[in-house]
């Protein structure tokens, strides 16, 4: 039977919760998500081991929790920045535009985390299910954005799925690196002609 977590409702319970985030969160951020213990995030919280199992059934159960924090942080700076564009009618520069938010963001993730967590979506089907949800706010986000902008998508599903597997990639390779004989400047505007071409079909 598993232990029950507490849910903390009074202020010192609510700010121990949030010590322990906090601490988990940053050795997320510098070790990665294998390479640390539930033991180490309590040591870094200044709590005991036995305190933070009262809050968390597990090291997987505190990293779900930070995802969803820095989730939500994420998604209101990625519509905040969305709403902010002119209504110009100007598509490629609306796609560069929607790309060059996704990208600035991407850098919120260190190589080895951000590897670790993409690894953890094929192996777990909770965090599967998490960034399948970021992916459909994120993308309702931007086609709002695009309707807002005079922008019918034929297919939106359809294109959406791609739009987005596009910017995944564009991401993780304008953020890392990945190929450095690449230009980046090319190939941000290259994604972003792909993506115009496929939305202007007809």
């Amino acid at each position: 039977m598993d232990k029950e977590v507490r849910e903390p409702k009074q202020k010192r319970s609510i700010e121990k919760k949030e010590r322990i985030l906090s601490a988990a969160q940053n050795l997320f951020m510098e070790k990665g998500y294998f390479d640390m213990t539930t033991v180490e995030i309590a040591k870094a919280a200044g709590l005991s081991t036995g305190t933070v199992y009262a809050y968390f059934k597990d090291k997987k159960d505190i990293l779900l929790e930070c995802l969803s924090n820095n989730g939500s942080v994420y998604i209101n700076q990625i519509t905040d920045e969305l709403s902010k564009f002119p209504q110009d009618k100007n598509l490629f520069n609306t796609i560069k535009n929607i790309l060059k938010i996704f990208i600035q963001l991407h850098t919120t993730y260190p190589k080895k985390y951000h590897d670790e967590l993409m690894s953890l979506v094929y192996t777990d089907e909770d965090i599967m299910k998490y960034f399948k949800h970021m992916k459909t706010v994120l993308m309702n986000a931007v086609l709002t954005q695009l309707k807002n902008s005079g922008i019918k998508l034929i297919h939106e599903k359809e294109q959406s799925f791609l739009m987005y597997s596009l910017i995944e990639n564009i991401e993780d390779e304008l953020v890392f690196h990945i190929n450095p004989e690449l230009n980046k400047d090319v190939l941000l505007d290259e994604c972003t002609r792909v993506i115009v071409a496929m939305l202007q079909e007809k």
